[in-house]
């Protein structure tokens, strides 16, 4: 398996849209213009900085998924776990479902090409 796999690339491409989200809902929560946020500036901040958190671990681990890393592999897999935990654990609405997918695609092609990510690079 020299050849890196199209649905490897989709991975990618899938966690680097699922980083643009994560920075954009920080965005919005940063500048306030949130329209369901809590009143309580303390709690808009913390969700901003775990949005801008959870976006740069992603990028991170987009890096590190491109050179096999077998640590990226699997904390990658936990962070889209956990994530897509948590957004069908509150209101779910369509716009959790577009984030839901945007989070499950990449989850299952990682287990389908398991085989890639975790042998050893050339």
């Amino acid at each position: 398996m020299t050849k890196t796999p199209a649905s490897v690339s989709a991975v990618l491409v899938f966690l680097l849209l699922n980083a643009l989200v994560w920075l954009g809902f920080a965005i919005i929560l940063a500048s306030g213009v949130h329209p369901s946020m809590p009143v309580s500036n303390q709690v808009r901040w913390i969700m901003a900085i775990l949005a801008f958190l959870i976006a740069g671990a992603l990028l991170g681990l987009c890096i590190f998924l491109r050179r096999r890393n077998r640590i990226a592999y699997f904390l990658t897999l936990g962070l889209l776990l956990v994530t897509s935990f948590l957004t069908v654990t509150d209101q779910f609405g369509l716009s959790d479902l577009i984030v839901l997918t945007v989070m499950v695609i990449p989850f299952g092609l990682l287990i389908k090409d398991r085989g890639w990510y975790l042998q050893r690079a050339a």
